[in-house]
């Protein structure tokens, strides 16, 4: 029993340590490129692998990004109970195992997809690691740097599915670029004394009032809107106009509502908000892929998943 529970709290461990809220939220980004822009019968093979490189990247460049971080996460409460602060894992295994799940899911990408996505995802990789993760302790402009990597999955999606980057593709990018910033600073607002403890220059840090935090929530959730209506030229519907205009719109009513009257709960409400929006973009994009045939092509997909069990 002790050995079952030690087994079970390594492979929480490990899992932590790929910060697998995160990923999901990348995969979602990667499926909603890879479905927009694929033409023909849908190559579900490649989709599968395209979703699980990916992933593997993700969740690589987290784990190293929590060995680099590693004596700063020791400092914030939020984040002393880490896999590497608390002890569970070392930090040379924490080093190996990012640099394992990074390698295999450039490996996988090339393999099953094209070089072009696995270029994509490396880039992605060197991006967060070597420009973002040290920027936290330089600017507060490390939000747009960091904003980069995570507006890449689309573009792998894309890739990945036509073997080229098109407009559509560039445009999902602009979005996640917008996205990630009306994401990240409530989350930077809700733990800016973590953040100050750790040493790292968020915005909320460096002026603990708020107003150029919550202003800049506000243009990007409004930026964000028009760029995403910029798709409704490519291969998408009326689901997708509803989706992100609703989407849209209710993220800028959170934003001027948190710069209205500042509070926890506010942020909150927006971070909440921002989490639904991709899930809801990539319901929009499937719906008008797939409009009536929805149900036949996924008894075919779970019949072609049933062969391989």
């Amino acid at each position: 029993m002790r050995t079952h529970r030690m087994s079970t709290k390594l492979l929480l461990a490990f899992l932590n340590l790929a910060r697998v809220r995160i990923g999901v939220m990348v995969l979602v980004a990667c499926a909603i490129g890879f479905i927009l822009s694929y033409q023909g019968e849908f190559p579900l093979y490649r989709f599968l692998w395209t979703l699980l490189g990916t992933g593997l990247l993700s969740s690589g460049s987290c784990a190293l990004n929590c060995y680099l971080e590693r004596e700063a996460d020791a400092l914030m409460p939020r984040t002393s109970g880490r896999p590497i602060p608390a002890g569970v894992i070392s930090p040379a295994v924490a080093l190996a195992y990012g640099v394992g799940l990074i390698l295999t899911g450039a490996l996988l990408l090339w393999c099953h997809a094209n070089l072009l996505s696995a270029g994509l995802g490396l880039a992605a990789v060197f991006i967060y690691l070597v420009l973002y993760t040290p920027a936290k302790r330089v600017t507060w402009l490390n939000t747009s740097i960091g904003a980069l990597p995570g507006a890449i999955p689309p573009l792998i999606g894309w890739a990945s599915a036509t073997g080229q980057l098109e407009a559509g593709g560039w445009i999902l990018f602009a979005m996640l670029v917008l996205w990630q910033h009306t994401h990240f600073f409530p989350i930077a607002w809700l733990y800016k004394s973590d953040y100050e403890k750790g040493g790292f220059r968020m915005l909320p840090v460096l002026e603990p009032k708020g107003e150029k935090t919550f202003a800049l929530t506000v243009v990007t959730a409004i930026a964000l809107l028009p760029v995403s209506l910029l798709l409704c030229s490519t291969d998408t519907g009326l689901a997708y106009k509803f989706g992100a205009t609703l989407s849209g719109a209710m993220l800028i009513a959170g934003g001027i509502r948190l710069a209205r009257h500042p509070s926890n709960a506010a942020a909150r409400n927006v971070l909440l908000l921002s989490l639904l929006y991709l899930p809801v973009i990539l319901a929009a994009v499937i719906i008008d892929r797939y409009g009536m045939q929805f149900g036949t092509n996924l008894h075919a997909w779970l019949e072609v998943m049933n062969r391989w069990t």
